[in-house]
């Protein structure tokens, strides 16, 4: 017999545990869906100021209507997160045991770490090895956020934004470094931070974590970000039924008309999906690294993409597969990159960082890119460094500091070096005479 996950307050896994078994055990709704809906609406309830309304009432028909007033309240104040018909598909007495479930917890307090911990936790970790579609560590993400240093003063992107992470580290270092609150943290969520992404729900995961970050929407959109504009103003080119379909918008379309004289984006931080390949004739053709080729790794043109998506002197921080910057076959992407960027850093991260979805090796490349009419530097100084402390287990357990509690961050509590890296890194630029921030 199958064993029963218990539910403890305050014990994110065991909640998610308990809710997903929920779902599954007496209904074939799609366990995302419905448990998304419940965690939006007990959010909602714990923001909205009002007497607690999400919880077991006496009859099971008034909480399926307190859940459906608290989702309606919600998606009416957090437009897109939830799709446009956000009432439970769960029965009235199935959803009075996922509401007595999830009542006992509190999620505003850790809100981001719930929704973010929610996401990775319900996707199928099967969906997302085809895709090579990997949650980055968010100790990894930290570090890559620390030592890039974005300041409030300059425009953000992730371009495979997923859930949202680097984000929201984004917002949280610029609020910590400087004292961002009010309308002055509102402004930069909206006009600072911007995110694309293929999937449908992550971008509506980001759009929840963003809005529980800074009661802002930013600027979340499913689209994909490897389509390129035509020089009308129109995407490039539309592949209905293909990989690399979806919206028929750019990044170019949504910023020109979102943003005055826009001429790139100063800060880039991203973990593009390493396996697939495109093969698509007019994708390929768009791109200098693969023109001529009949297919190419997703993630070489997530690499173009970037540099072109950045401004002059704009700063890239991007995790690669291991073999771009070791393959010989490779090589002609990493001779193109000197021409284009200033490689600033390459950072080795530990075989075990995405385990357990993947033993993909993997660094991380630090780099800003060249002026119009800059020359390219001559055999640069580089940083290297290569964590030996990944934080996980062969398993992929997170492993923990020696008295982390249960509230501290990621950064703090995961046993890793990459503190050190960045201090090594901050001396390095300080000798080479490159600025970080605006």
């Amino acid at each position: 017999m199958p064993k029963r996950h218990s539910n403890h307050a305050g014990n994110q896994e065991s909640l998610f545990l308990r809710l997903e078994e929920l779902v599954l055990a007496n209904s074939g709704e799609d366990a995302f869906e419905e448990v998304f809906k419940l965690l939006v609406a007990k959010l909602w309830d714990e923001r909205s100021g009002q007497p607690s309304r999400f919880r077991p009432h006496q009859r099971e028909a008034e909480t399926y209507q307190a859940v459906v007033a608290l989702l309606r309240e919600a998606e009416k104040q957090w437009p897109g997160i939830l799709d446009p018909a956000p009432s439970p598909a769960l029965t009235a007495e199935h959803l009075h045991v996922c509401v007595a479930a999830l009542a006992k917890h509190t999620l505003s307090d850790a809100g981001l770490t719930v929704m973010d911990g929610f996401f990775e936790f319900l996707t199928s970790k099967d969906a997302k090895g085809a895709k090579g579609q990997y949650f980055t560590p968010r100790h990894v993400v930290e570090f890559c956020v620390r030592m890039l240093r974005p300041g409030a003063a300059e425009t953000v992107l992730d371009p495979a934004c997923g859930s949202g992470g680097f984000l929201i580290h984004a917002l949280n270092h610029v609020r910590r470094e400087e004292d961002l609150t009010g309308a002055a943290l509102q402004n930069y969520c909206s006009t600072g931070l911007w995110g694309f992404d293929i999937d449908a729900r992550a971008t509506r995961v980001a759009k929840a974590l963003m809005i529980l970050a800074g009661d802002s929407g930013a600027n979340i959109f499913q689209l994909n970000s490897l389509l390129k504009p035509s020089p009308g103003g129109l995407s490039l080119f539309e592949a209905p039924g293909t990989a690399e379909s979806g919206t028929s918008l750019s990044v170019e379309d949504v910023c020109r008309t979102r943003m005055r004289r826009h001429k790139g984006f100063d800060v880039i931080l991203t973990n593009p999906p390493f396996a697939g390949d495109v093969r698509e004739p007019l994708v390929l053709e768009s791109y200098s690294l693969s023109r001529g080729r009949r297919r190419v790794e997703r993630d070489v043109l997530f690499l173009e993409r970037c540099v072109q998506l950045l401004r002059p002197g704009g700063r890239l921080a991007i995790v690669l597969p291991h073999n771009k910057f070791a393959v010989s076959a490779w090589g002609y992407v990493r001779e193109w990159l000197l021409r284009k960027v200033r490689v600033l850093a390459v950072v080795g991260l530990g075989r075990h960082t995405f385990l357990p979805h993947t033993h993909q090796k993997a660094a991380v490349l630090f780099a800003r890119k060249y002026g119009d009419k800059e020359t390219p530097v001559k055999d640069p100084n580089l940083f290297f460094a290569i964590s030996e402390r990944d934080g996980k287990n062969s398993k992929g357990q997170f492993l923990t500091r020696p008295g982390a509690g249960d509230l501290d961050s990621p950064w703090e509590s995961v046993d890793h070096d990459l503190a050190d890296v960045v201090g090594g890194f901050h001396k390095f630029c300080e000798q080479e005479s490159v600025v970080l921030g605006a």
